[in-house]
């Protein structure tokens, strides 16, 4: 299916393709409509700008009329919305393995957290909180990053 790009408009620059198909994908996402109600909305507003003698597309205003280029375009759009039904059936899995990613991130930056000596201002913020929340301290000699940052939200999730 991804090889109809290729099959279509062949009459046509690589550079006119490219616009024209740019054009037609922003038809598709703007308007809610069927291919074929899309590809008669796309020549209509084109005989419309070709009218006005201000044409998006100098280069289509021989195709307005040819019924390949209708049936062209009509292709166009059906392949639109082939990718659009592929992509909404993709999307479940796609945020199951954002929210994987979004675990395994967590974990190690924990991990690494783990390994590194607490900051002094993290080591301040401690003695303040438990100061304030007559709470007694730890032993902050052997803590890790991780291991305050935990006795922290732990105070401050007991106050609550």
């Amino acid at each position: 299916m991804q090889n109809i790009k290729n099959s279509l408009f062949l009459y046509l620059t690589p550079r006119q393709k490219s616009q024209l198909l740019g054009t037609l994908k922003s038809y598709f996402k703007k308007f809610e409509l069927n291919s074929e109600d899309l590809a008669y909305k796309f020549l209509e507003d084109e005989k419309y700008y070709l009218d006005i003698e201000n044409p998006h597309f100098e280069f289509v205003k021989d195709y307005l009329e040819d019924d390949l280029f209708f049936k062209e375009l009509k292709k166009f759009f059906d392949f639109c919305q082939y990718e659009k039904r592929q992509k909404d059936l993709l999307e479940p899995y796609l945020d199951k393995q954002k929210q994987i990613a979004k675990e395994m991130r967590k974990k190690a930056q924990e991990f690494k957290m783990s390994k590194l000596k607490p900051t002094k201002k993290q080591l301040l913020y401690y003695e303040k909180i438990t100061k304030a929340h007559n709470v007694p301290k730890k032993d902050v000699e052997s803590a890790s990053r991780l291991d305050l940052r935990n006795w922290i939200m732990e105070i401050l999730d007991s106050e609550d």
